[in-house]
């Protein structure tokens, strides 16, 4: 039985619009589930960092991975579009080819997020695309972090390319790349990884097509794309028109050269607009972000304030617009380095909420203790060279109805990887994983708390680490009267200068010890529940 409506061939049933638009979400689910459970690094199988997207032949999004990281929010409907413009036009892609790229300017904003996309082709026809980003273990250069003084310093930038021409791989890059990025086997793993869901993704749509008798995706498409675009403009209207403004400092490299954002943010009907004119020039350290990867981590918020049912595709994106002054933070431009632009994408949503807050404040929250710590160990162990990647969160800011989580991730959502597993793949000890007393914020809504958390290396070879923190000179800012969260710490044992932000040796015995910041509070504290206070205390929250 088609799902398809009788009368027309371009428009659904709303019933049959909502089952087929919940299978799309599905199949780029299973896709995902499939490069989780092929990954060879613990940065994609444990924590999640990647996005699968299923887009039409015009190269729109119609439905995302549920597991995605905010950060590649539309990225790869941008890239599709820059193939289809600029490198691969429609008529040139062969069933089986597969396309590879992970340039900053098109792709995710760094070179370790690497882009693969497939063609799909429907009764000999071209009819779509799947996608798929993943943060690769290594790309060579120096350690993947704040360390690098340049974008060549960043290891290997790769055009797109063909890595695969109707099912024959392209043996020359795949050398390539075996030969200038650590722990080969996992990276080169990883990407295969990613070609396998891109498979799976594409076996599963077929399947849909031929259950209901659909010859092609557009009017599909285009019924996904409208009613998202339509959900949103509805939600905009209802805030009040007008323009926003709101000033934000950040660590920088966390010793006195810090960083500066200035958003306005205007509503007008059923549309947005965020301008960071203001925001500072380009850092040294590799913290610079590009203009699609701020428009991923400043749409999230945007759309998480007003319309966060609704599944991600293009239509859910059409009235938000993002612009920034060249070469400034969060639109770099070559050569800057970009390695760590992640810190500063995740500050985003503190811009964003600080701005919203004017327009409406019942429907954002307050700062969360992020960006994300950032932890990469590099070494040998059991003769074999490992890159493991492990991450970090601080309290969750408060909401207008509720208290923020404790240590919970956001922006970005990447999981936490396993004690158990972080021990057994390398010669380290996790000696200290505790909530942090008194760091959430104070308001009628408490922040989350950030954490305490220790390891030691316990091998007898020094490990090479990338270090990436923040709010240890700032702190998460309350919101409606709420007040701040605690700022975070680092410290070394034995004691020695340690870098907030870059790359240096954990030698054996050496024990690090990271307290993370809590989230920001909501509201005035004298309107917070007693019950909630002594409840604080009796968990041992508050002191």
């Amino acid at each position: 039985m088609t799902l398809l409506m009788k009368e027309t061939t371009t428009k659904f049933d709303p019933i049959a619009l909502s089952i087929l638009w919940s299978r799309l979400i599905s199949i780029v689910d299973e896709a995902g589930t499939t490069l989780q459970r092929t990954s060879f690094s613990t940065v994609t199988r444990e924590s999640n960092d990647f996005a699968v997207v299923l887009m039409d032949r015009k190269g729109r999004s119609i439905a995302q991975s549920t597991i995605s990281v905010p950060s590649f929010l539309g990225v790869l409907p941008m890239l599709t579009k820059a193939l289809l413009a600029d490198y691969f036009p429609e008529d040139s892609w062969e069933e089986g080819d597969v396309v590879i790229t992970n340039d900053p300017w098109l792709c995710a904003g760094h070179k370790p997020d690497i882009g693969i996309v497939s063609p799909i082709f429907h009764q000999n026809k071209l009819i779509g695309f799947i996608g798929t980003i993943a943060h690769s273990p290594d790309m060579g250069g120096v350690l993947w972090g704040a360390g690098s003084r340049d974008l060549y310093e960043e290891g290997l930038m790769i055009p797109p390319t063909k890595l695969y021409t109707a099912g024959k791989p392209n043996d020359t890059m795949f050398n390539i790349l075996f030969s200038n990025v650590r722990a080969a086997d996992q990276s080169v793993g990883d990407i295969k990884a990613q070609i396998a869901a891109n498979d799976q993704g594409i076996k599963s749509l077929l399947k849909l097509m031929q259950e209901n008798d659909l010859d092609d995706l557009q009017d599909l498409s285009d019924a996904v794309i409208s009613a998202s675009e339509k959900a949103m403009r509805k939600a905009l209207q209802e805030a009040p028109n007008g323009s926003y403004q709101y000033s934000y400092d950040t660590d920088g490299d966390g010793k006195g050269n810090g960083c500066h954002f200035e958003i306005t943010i205007t509503i007008k009907d059923d549309e947005i607009i965020a301008d960071y004119t203001g925001t500072s020039g380009p850092h040294p350290l590799s913290i610079n972000a590009v203009l699609n990867y701020t428009y991923a981590y400043t749409a999230y918020p945007i759309k998480c304030t007003f319309s966060p049912d609704v599944p991600n595709n293009d239509g859910s994106f059409y009235p938000i617009k993002v612009t920034a002054p060249d070469n400034c933070l969060v639109n770099a431009k070559k050569p800057s380095p970009l390695g760590a632009r992640n810190i500063t994408g995740n500050m985003l949503h503190s811009v964003v909420f600080g701005a919203l807050a004017k327009a409406v404040p019942e429907q954002v929250q307050a700062d969360c203790g992020s960006a994300c710590w950032c932890i990469v160990l590099n070494g040998e162990h059991n003769g074999k060279e490992f890159v493991e990647y492990f991450f970090l969160n601080g309290g969750y800011g408060a909401r207008p109805n509720m208290d923020g989580e404790h240590v919970l991730s956001f922006p970005t959502n990447v999981a936490n990887v396993p004690i158990e597993i972080l021990e057994s793949d390398i010669a380290v000890m996790v000696t200290e994983k505790s909530l942090v007393p008194d760091s959430g914020g104070k308001g009628k809504y408490r922040g989350g708390l950030g954490q305490r958390f220790s390891f030691k290396n316990v091998g007898d070879k020094p490990l090479n680490i990338s270090l990436l923190t923040e709010k240890t000179q700032t702190v998460a800012k309350g919101i409606i009267e709420g007040q701040d969260g605690q700022k975070g710490s680092l410290q070394i044992i034995p004691e020695r200068e340690f870098p907030p932000k870059g790359l240096d040796k954990l030698h054996p015995g050496e024990e690090l010890i990271l307290t993370l910041p809590g989230g920001g509070g909501y509201g005035c504290i004298e309107e917070r529940d007693e019950n909630s206070i002594a409840e604080d205390k009796i968990l041992g929250y508050i002191t």
